[in-house]
């Protein structure tokens, strides 16, 4: 057995898994925000050399497998990308959406995955290795079900009930610290930010934690999240004509967290379609073996994803 690399890369962080027959060492670098005009290639391969950097890379190696958050669209930038990561870690490389690492990760079979954070991408895979992809809009086309959707009308919600056209919520009270104040200046920080997306999509940590005491708007508006990502499971499934085992959910992502208002909606949501909602095998990381090895229903996936072959 020789040494492989998964890398699992992200906008808060990128995580580097050197295995080797000796054993496992991570590696940890810097997230990549891509910023209009910059060269994304260049801000991935920043992440990646700063997560080799700390670990002791072999001289050989069989196969690297990324998983990265907003790939190249462009395919030749795409195998720009997949030949500079090669001559960087020394192995053929195969790059893919963090979806498809993470539905290896949490499946490694057929089955729906919802990978839920800032915004909302699904991933359906069939036993027969087709597939279909849902949501991955964006915040302002789609992302239904996500950190920003849930933000967003948590942040409607109060300011509906804090100029008194909307119902009573604790969401008053949690956006004013949020934002600063709710004067003037307030406001235009907030729209002047550069990091408004994720800003508006961590106050859904807001709305969970209000659902989980009891607010109704709160626990309205993961309810709505929760029929939104339903609805998105039920496309995919009957897309696939998925049933029996195949037809099983997971997710990925810290917004769904077992217990938590969101995941208790969902579970209940789902149940009433007869459709499982399951607990990821393993977190995506993971999910670069089972890819290398051509294990489970994947073959397709990486075709299409990496045009003219492995680098």
């Amino acid at each position: 057995m020789t040494a492989t690399i998964t890398i699992d890369g992200g906008k808060s962080q990128l995580r580097m898994l050197l295995s080797t027959p000796e054993g496992r060492h991570l590696g940890v670098g810097p997230g990549f925000v891509h910023q209009p005009g910059e060269d994304g290639v260049t801000r991935i391969l920043e992440s990646i050399r700063g997560a080799a950097g700390t670990i002791s890379l072999p001289t050989e190696v069989a196969g690297v497998l990324a998983g990265l958050t907003g790939i190249p669209g462009d395919r030749a930038e795409r195998r720009h990308l997949a030949l500079a990561i090669t001559r960087l870690l020394g192995g053929p490389t195969t790059i893919v959406e963090d979806s498809v690492l993470a539905h290896a990760g949490a499946l490694a079979g057929a089955g729906v995955l919802l990978c839920v954070g800032t915004g909302t991408t699904v991933l359906a895979v069939a036993a027969d290795g087709n597939y279909a992809r849902l949501d991955g809009w964006g915040p302002h086309l789609g992302d239904r079900g996500s950190a920003f959707a849930i933000g967003l009308a948590g942040m409607r919600a109060a300011t509906a009930s804090y100029d008194r056209v909307g119902p009573e919520t604790a969401l008053v009270d949690r956006l004013v610290a949020a934002l600063g104040g709710s004067d003037l200046a307030a406001l235009q920080r907030y729209y002047r930010d550069p990091a408004m997306i994720p800003r508006t999509a961590a106050f859904a940590l807001d709305v969970l934690d209000s659902a989980a005491q009891g607010d109704p708007v709160a626990t309205r508006i993961c309810a709505t999240a929760a029929t939104d990502l339903a609805d998105a499971v039920a496309a995919a499934t009957s897309r696939l004509r998925l049933d029996g085992a195949d037809r099983r959910v997971s997710y990925s992502g810290r917004l769904l967290s077992p217990g938590n208002a969101l995941y208790r909606a969902l579970s209940t949501e789902l149940d009433a379609r007869g459709v499982p909602l399951v607990s990821p095998r393993a977190k995506p990381l993971e999910g670069g073996p089972t890819l290398l090895r051509g294990t489970g229903p994947y073959a397709r996936l990486l075709a299409d994803q990496n045009p003219g072959g492995d680098a």
